[in-house]
């Protein structure tokens, strides 16, 4: 992106200047300003530069003018610009004629102006253009758009971008797996596009950085050569990339002042994106509720679900779909869930679609989220677990003194029926603590016959009547240590010798001990169904201590 010299020209900076031929050039380009007065100076040019010179070289030096203009020509410079009464005096007509047989401008600069006033100068033309045209392009869309039209927004800016370069451009929105290009459809979209918050080519690729700061870079394909190049912008909101912005070089390289362009327009898109971040913020807000009304079995029909979600906007979820729940939950005594609303929030909105989970907080220590399952067509469970746990490390790393657990109930077709895998994932997290202890992510199916345990059982009054026979060894003194070998010596699969070695003490010590055990509770541990039921009292002894 640039302006031609006739437009640059015709603005009040360039009022003293005087073209002195050329004039069939002035729709030539400027994409940058350059300046030189040594004899070769000329040479390292690029294309499309304002060429800024004394006049020095070439008093009494046709040919080296000359020869200079005809290089800037060859290479694609914009023009060249000289202070004629400073050295140079009258210009020779040969030269005068050769511009304009070229179509090259040539510029007389007044002996007063500073070459630092003459690149911002163009640097102001050029960018105060692009302002003012996506200034006036947001007024007449005042007419036609709403406050909340944010994917209009970004459509028009998009546009706007791509007018304005003359380059294709696309809009990659990862949480919503949306891709807008304009002009549409494009040849080099396909294999390019990846909605990972990564760089995730099916191709290798070179990629090279243009701007550090907001990390935009180049990618090139190393594997063929033909394929178009791309600059990618993300768009990052509280550390986690939403959407990406992709200026496709089919035609060449981008240049300095479209990377102006780049970062305004990574301005507009990010003012953008956050509003649409405030925006579901403040309406999840409203899901606690309609999530408490769905376990509860307040809404027992897809048409009470329907009436109680009509007044939330933009409401995505496909209440059609398969759903399982996800309990996060943690210990008693920490701050309140409710404290921290916006950064649990946060987590969530940056990392699920809206279209495939709502969340909600339930009581001071439980998070809950449905979660739509319609994609996948086996291994539901596993696939689950595998999507959230970055999301778990992510709530985990935000509240590092707390213990915090996580459980995934089982599948159901009907989301009014939720109540079932939300019991479900509380098992998952409330027995799961017992029977794995080192989990942090267990699920409903885990359990196994552990899950047909009811959650109110598991307390000392009727789990202690369940399991009396191991309640004696809770009064003894050493009860840590005969609790200790008793769980050692059961998975040693009842071998002294291997469970000795386990605890560091002589067999006969482990033998001794098994016996005590057996006299005091009168239990024998030869009976298999008898050493099933201690092996499962074990697994919830903190319950009975």
């Amino acid at each position: 992106m640039g302006v031609t010299i006739g437009e640059a020209l015709k603005t009040k900076f360039f009022t003293g200047y005087h073209l002195i031929a050329g004039e069939k050039g002035l729709d030539r380009e400027i994409q940058a300003v350059s300046l030189f007065d040594a004899p070769d100076g000329y040479k390292w040019v690029k294309g499309k530069e304002f060429m800024l010179s004394s006049g020095y070289l070439f008093k009494d030096n046709v040919e080296l003018f000359r020869e200079a203009i005809l290089f800037l020509y060859k290479q694609n410079s914009t023009c060249i610009a000289v202070k004629k009464d400073r050295y140079l005096g009258d210009v020779p007509k040969e030269i005068i004629d050769l511009c304009n047989e070229l179509g090259f401008p040539l510029i007389n600069v007044p002996n007063n102006v500073a070459w630092i006033d003459i690149i911002n100068a163009v640097n102001s033309i050029v960018m105060n253009r692009y302002i003012t045209h996506i200034i006036d392009r947001k007024n007449a869309d005042k007419l036609v758009l709403r406050s909340d039209d944010f994917h209009k927004k970004i459509e028009k800016t998009i546009i706007c971008l791509s007018e304005e370069l003359k380059y294709p451009i696309s809009i990659v929105d990862i949480l919503e797996k949306e891709v807008f290009t304009y002009p549409k459809e494009q040849p080099f979209l396909k294999d390019n596009i990846s909605f990972s918050k990564e760089d995730n080519f099916s191709f290798n690729y070179q990629k090279e950085i243009l701007c550090d700061k907001l990390n935009i870079y180049r990618i090139k394909n190393i594997e063929d050569s033909n394929k178009c190049p791309f600059v990618i912008i993300p768009i990052v909101i509280k550390g986690v990339t939403v959407s990406k912005l992709i200026v496709w070089e089919h035609s060449g390289k981008i240049d300095y002042y479209d990377l102006f362009v780049l970062r305004l327009s990574y301005t507009l898109l990010l003012e953008v994106y956050e509003q649409i971040y405030l925006m579901n913020s403040f309406e999840r807000r409203f899901y606690d509720d309609l999530i408490r009304a769905l376990i509860n079995g307040e809404l027992d029909s897809k048409q009470n679900l329907i009436k109680a979600i009509s007044n939330i906007q933009d409401f995505k979820l496909n209440i059609e779909n398969n759903f399982i729940c996800v309990c996060i939950k943690q210990d008693g005594g920490n701050p309140s869930f409710y404290n921290d609303r916006e950064k649990i929030s946060t987590t969530f909105l940056l990392n699920i679609p809206k279209d495939k989970s709502i969340f909600g907080i339930l009581d001071d220590n439980t998070i809950i989220l449905l979660y739509d399952v319609k994609g996948y067509n086996k291994d539901v469970i596993k696939n689950v677990k595998k999507d959230f746990e970055s999301i778990f490390k992510e709530i985990k790393n935000n509240f590092p003194d707390r213990e915090i657990k996580l459980g995934i109930g089982d599948m159901v077709e009907d989301i009014c029926s939720i109540k079932k895998s939300y019991v479900g994932s509380l098992k998952a997290v409330d027995i799961g603590s017992y029977i794995y202890t080192d989990g942090e992510m267990i699920t409903f199916e885990d359990l196994g016959p552990f899950g047909l345990l009811r959650l109110e059982s598991i307390q000392r009054k009727d789990f202690g009547n369940n399991f009396s026979h191991i309640s004696p060894l809770l009064e003894e003194p050493d009860s840590d240590e005969l609790i200790s070998t008793l769980k050692v010596y059961l998975e040693s699969e009842s071998n002294c010798n291997i469970a000795a070695k386990k605890l560091f003490i002589h067999s006969n010590t482990v033998r001794y001990r098994i016996g005590k055990i057996q006299q005091i509770c009168n239990i024998d541990l030869e009976d298999p169904i008898e050493r099933l039921k201690v092996e499962i009292t074990l697994k919830f002894i903190n319950s009975l201590k």
